[in-house]
Parts: C-alpha cells; sequence; structure tokens
C-alpha cells in the first residue's frame, strides 16, 4: 500500500481500494468544516456555561475556567473563521463531486437508522435521527435551489444554520452507534463491574442529545423554509451612527 500526501489530508492508492480511498477521501473534505466550526463553537459554550456554574467567581483567575474560555475563543477564529468554514461548506462541499459525497454522508446514516429504528433501548432515538437526517438532505435541496435561482443573499445568511445541522446530526449519529456497541457490551457484563457503568454512560449520552438536541435539527430545517430576509431588508438608515 503507498501513501500519498496532498495538502493536509492523506490519500490511500491501491488498484481495486481506488473507490474506497476517494469514498473516505470524500468524506474528510465534506466533514472537516463541522470538525473544525462546530467543534470550537461548542469548546467555547461548553466553557462559558463553567463559568456560570461557578458563579460570580468563575471569571475571576481564581479558577481555571477563566483561562480556559478565553483561550478556546481563538479556536473559532485562526484556520478560517467558523462563517468562512460554513461558507466553505455550502459553497464548495455540498457539491463537490457532484454532490455524491454528501449523498454518501446521508446514505450513512439511512443505512444506520435502517438497521436501527426498531432498536428495543435506542429506536424512538434512533427514528429521531431518520427525521433529521432528511432535514439536512432537505437543507442542502435548498441551498442548491437558492444558488440555481440566482437567491444568492440566502446563502451566507443561512450557512452557519446548515452547518450547524449538518454537525447535530454527525454528532448525534456517532453517539447513538457508539450506544448501539455499548448495549451490546453491557448485556454481556456484569452489573458490578466499572464497565457496566461505562456503557450506561454511553448510552444515556446518546439519548440526552437525540432527546435535547436533535430535534433542533427539524426546527432549523423549517426555518430555512421560511426564507426570511428581513436582515437584507435592512435600509443603511435603520443603522445606528454616532
Amino acid at each position: 500500500m503507498k501513501l500519498a500526501f496532498h495538502g493536509d489530508a492523506v490519500k490511500v492508492f491501491e488498484g481495486k481500494d481506488d473507490k474506497l480511498a476517494a469514498y473516505h477521501q470524500g468524506q474528510v473534505d465534506l466533514l472537516v468544516p463541522l470538525v473544525k466550526a462546530y467543534a470550537s463553537d461548542q469548546a467555547f459554550r461548553i466553557c462559558e456555561n463553567a463559568i456560570q456554574t461557578y458563579g460570580g467567581a468563575g471569571f475571576t483567575r481564581d479558577y481555571p475556567v477563566e483561562q480556559y474560555c478565553r483561550d478556546s475563543k481563538i479556536f473559532s477564529i485562526y484556520e478560517g473563521t467558523n462563517h468562512i468554514q460554513a461558507m466553505d461548506l455550502v459553497g464548495r462541499k455540498l457539491g463537490q463531486a457532484g454532490g455524491a459525497n454528501l449523498q454518501a454522508f446521508l446514505g450513512d446514516v439511512g443505512k444506520f437508522v435502517a438497521t436501527h429504528s426498531a432498536h428495543p433501548v435506542l429506536g424512538d432515538a434512533v427514528k429521531r435521527l431518520g427525521k433529521a437526517q432528511e432535514s439536512v438532505g432537505g437543507a442542502a435541496m435548498r441551498m442548491l435551489m437558492w444558488f440555481q435561482s440566482g437567491n444568492l443573499g440566502m446563502v451566507p445568511l443561512s450557512a452557519n444554520r446548515v452547518l450547524e445541522m449538518m454537525s447535530e446530526l454527525s454528532v448525534a449519529w456517532l453517539l447513538l452507534d457508539a450506544a448501539v456497541i455499548a448495549e451490546e457490551k453491557k448485556a454481556k457484563t456484569d452489573a458490578g463491574h466499572p464497565d457496566f457503568a461505562f456503557y450506561t454512560g454511553k448510552t444515556s449520552a446518546a439519548l440526552y442529545y437525540a432527546r435535547n438536541v436533535l430535534p433542533g435539527v427539524e426546527w432549523k430545517a423549517k426555518l430555512l423554509e421560511e426564507e426570511d430576509k428581513s436582515p437584507l431588508e435592512i435600509p443603511n438608515e435603520a443603522f445606528a451612527t454616532v
């Protein structure tokens, strides 16, 4: 097997594996903006919430979260600000390879939903994942329609929302995938074993995310459908000057 370095990615070339390598490279290309933007935004929000739990003392140097909060803010700025990452996603990545990378991603999520929607513990959460997957697919089509119809003002206005939708779908999928494995392992583990609690935590995290964060994907899709242009229609005179 030969490895060829191209930019920040590693491509694998070996006869019959070329198709598989193209698939994995396509997923890397598609998902990099999600990893950079969503993860760095969440890092800041976690630190922000940590400050709140400390109360008024949280922003003092007596506690490390003050430093963590300031440090984590830079994550959303360097290597392309997160809005630029969102614009890269909707402007380039969604249509890359003729949309094949996006279709492969949505197809992978769809296969997971079809396989596990009847799961005795996670079934309802997996069904919610399926609804979110459909919402993301619809949002991508709406973006394409805006490009094709010349409704370009809606693209940057909605780019961050689309990135959040795809990110939340991805995180929910990965958490539920881990929870499926955890449930299989837990069934073979003694309740008193330390691993039992670990597996239980995996399931709990997946269920919480699916019930409390994932439904927001459908809601955001409905907001996109409304095509609210009010921010674009504010006249210059409406902005205050000093």
